[in-house]
């Protein structure tokens, strides 16, 4: 990396890599994108004490010795239907609670935390970024929802054990929003863009009616407060007495 760019890894600002924008701070170092993704690679170094990969097989280190085992789907094999494979990526972590997966199907990827002490799943639409006391998180999902019927386009998360959607908006059309960067705990500066393409700088904002998006239009939204659940699923099981990994 150059010197500008590791200068950016220790800013929240964003990095553009797969399913949507990165906060740098979440990705592990050195940083290397290739096909628009980041490299496992540097996660696996990163926490070679923790982690492991075996071909099509990952392995997360857990809690009192247990271990996860993510594989992707046998499909994506040379002469595998493209369409049926799915493909799961270590590329980063959220503070030390949360393992971060680039989830890669045919079509509409997405962002998966991974619970390093329990292995419960929760899927968010693209990289979190961390507000600056660490107890929340916002999360872009940049998808088309025509074809991967998104749940949110802003999401807001409480950084809990295993993280709760506090609040998301949607819109009706066709509106695109990237993170500039946190100011405070309490607002997020954004670059929006609407219906015409423009993009216009904007915010999401906490108030005493709870948070507050100003549109690209110029319009205020409240969006819905928690609304909407991620899916969140436990794969994991108890490592038996002979060490038996839970797996995927």
């Amino acid at each position: 990396m150059s010197g500008c760019a590791v200068a950016a890894a220790l800013t929240p600002r964003p990095a553009w890599a797969g399913a949507g924008f990165y906060d740098l701070r979440t990705l592990c170092q050195p940083l290397e994108i290739h096909d628009g993704s980041p490299e496992e690679s540097a996660c696996l170094k990163e926490m070679a004490g923790s982690v492991r990969r075996d071909g099509h097989k990952l392995t997360l280190g857990l809690a009192n010795g247990n271990t996860k085992v993510i594989t992707d789907a046998k499909e994506c094999e040379p002469e595998g239907p493209e369409a049926s494979c799915i493909s799961y990526r270590l590329i980063g972590r959220l503070g030390d609670r949360h393992y971060m997966l680039l989830v890669t199907p045919y079509e509409c990827p997405y962002v998966m935390l991974v619970n390093r002490r329990t292995g419960v799943e929760t899927n968010i639409g693209s990289g979190p970024f961390l507000a600056p006391n660490g107890k929340r998180f916002v999360t872009i999902d940049p998808r088309d929802d025509g074809n991967c019927g998104i749940d949110y386009r802003i999401g807001m998360f409480a950084t809990d054990e295993n993280p709760k959607l506090e609040w998301s908006y949607k819109p009706d059309g066709l509106e695109q929003y990237q993170v500039d960067t946190w100011i405070g705990d309490t607002r997020i500066r954004l670059q929006a863009s609407g219906e015409i393409g423009k993009e216009v700088p904007t915010d999401l904002t906490r108030t005493a009616q709870g948070w507050q998006l100003r549109r690209p239009n110029g319009e205020i939204s409240m969006g819905a407060a928690a609304a909407v659940a991620p899916p969140t699923t436990s794969q994991q099981t108890p490592a038996s007495a002979s060490g038996a990994p839970g797996s995927r």
